[in-house]
């Protein structure tokens, strides 16, 4: 049997809120792997180059910089991820917005999974279980699953069939 150190798993959560974040750091941190939570889209993205990590849950609404908060910001986040970072880390978003727009803009921005908070705590680590056990992605693989996932939302939208929440 090797002595060797596993690496703990390096999850990022992208969430102003500080009670979403303690519940999420008390749920996850130390259990799934070691929770590094950012408040903002620039630290995070300054972090993120500097450092690995193996799966990121992002929220839709946060600040973009200090003081900077933007509905939208967590789309910013996906699309810097990916352009600028990595093609391979998950990212889910866990967010509280119902807008169908937002669902279909963050996979093309190159999110893989998008949750509703409301749908709780326990349904986002069921998923963030499923990622961390089923990683790591070749980029290929994570693109052709977003591609299914907006195929599939592009017809619903045509079809004026409800979107999923």
């Amino acid at each position: 049997m090797s002595n060797a150190a596993v690496r703990e798993r390096e999850i990022l959560l992208l969430e102003d809120d500080l009670i979403q974040t303690m519940l999420f750091r008390g749920a996850v941190d130390g259990v799934l792997g070691r929770v590094t939570n950012f408040t903002d889209v620039d630290e995070a993205l300054r972090t993120m180059e500097r450092a690995p990590f193996d799966l990121c849950v992002a929220d839709l609404g946060v600040f973009v910089e200090p003081g900077v908060f933007d509905d939208n910001a967590g789309v910013g986040f996906v699309d810097a991820v990916r352009r600028e970072i990595s093609t391979t880390i998950p990212i889910i978003i866990a967010t509280s917005d119902r807008k169908p727009g937002n669902l279909i803009a963050s996979f093309q921005a190159g999110a893989d999974d998008y949750m509703l908070k409301d749908e709780g705590l326990e349904r986002v680590i069921e998923r963030m279980r499923g990622w961390l056990k089923d990683g790591p992605f070749e980029a290929d693989e994570l693109e052709r699953k977003r591609a299914e996932i907006l195929d599939f939302l592009g017809k619903a939208h045509a079809n004026n069939l409800d979107l999923p929440d």
